[in-house]
C-alpha cells in the first residue's frame, strides 16, 4: 500500500483513508477539531488510546497511551490525579 506521505495528497484523503482502515479494522474511535491545523481521531484499543492527528498537509501527528494496569488502590490514584490538577 503506498502511503499518503509518498505521494502529493490533501488533508481530507489522508482523512477517510485513516477512518476507513480504523473502521476495516472495527476499531472505536470518535473524531474531533480540537488543533487550528488538524482533525483528529481519538482511538480506544484494549489497554491503549490512541490520538491520530491528519494535518493540513497530509501528515499525520501520533500519540500511544498505554496502560499500566489495574491499581491496587483506585480511590487513591483518583484522589492523586485531582490533587495534582486543581488550579
Amino acid at each position: 500500500m503506498t502511503k499518503p506521505t509518498d505521494m502529493r495528497v490533501g488533508m481530507f484523503d489522508v482523512f477517510k483513508q485513516v477512518k476507513a482502515r480504523l473502521d476495516d479494522a472495527n476499531l472505536s474511535y470518535e473524531t474531533s477539531s480540537y488543533r487550528d491545523d488538524a482533525f483528529s481521531f481519538f482511538v480506544h484499543a484494549p489497554g491503549e488510546y490512541w490520538e491520530i492527528d491528519v494535518l493540513e498537509d497530509g501528515s499525520i501527528d501520533l500519540e500511544v497511551f498505554t496502560s499500566t494496569g489495574m491499581k491496587d488502590d483506585p480511590w487513591a490514584m483518583i484522589d492523586q490525579l485531582v490533587d495534582d490538577n486543581k488550579a
